[in-house]
């Protein structure tokens, strides 16, 4: 009989929530982000200015959800919003100069959570690692 402890996706899921929980940690600190206001700033930075609805979309976040957040990161000046010039229905989202900064903030305090970590691992293991959870999970964002 097998334990959780030897099932593969039960272990990283241990190891994907304790993460999960450093980085939040960490961020709120440094700069001052919660998790889901770090992904809204990555997701603009990824893919530069977008509507709302679309980011809500890529976030895979409830519309009236992303509008919460977006007052958010308005009030902390890290995002603007203006009406899309190709679609005056709709509100663009932009990262704001102080967005970019706390981004470049943010992407240096998940990868010092992830070098702590994955520290018991070497370079090859951990390049191996994201290899392998990589493949895994194109595999299951595709069915």
């Amino acid at each position: 009989m097998e334990t959780l402890a030897g099932t593969t996706t039960f272990v990283l899921h241990k190891v994907a929530v304790a993460s999960r929980r450093a980085i939040a940690d960490r961020l709120a600190d440094r700069p001052g982000l919660t998790l889901w206001q770090y992904a809204a700033l990555a997701e603009l930075g990824d893919h530069g200015p977008a509507a709302q609805n679309s980011l809500a979309a890529g976030l895979g976040m409830d519309p009236s959800d992303m509008v919460r957040l977006m007052d958010e990161l308005i009030s902390k000046r890290l995002v603007g919003r203006e009406r899309d010039p190709a679609d005056r229905r709709r509100y663009r989202i932009t990262l704001t100069a102080k967005g970019r900064a706390a981004l470049t903030t943010a992407g240096q305090v998940i990868r010092e959570v992830e070098q702590a970590s994955l520290e018991p691992l070497s370079a090859a293991e951990r390049a191996t690692l994201h290899a392998l959870v990589t493949k895994v999970r194109a595999r299951s964002v595709n069915h």
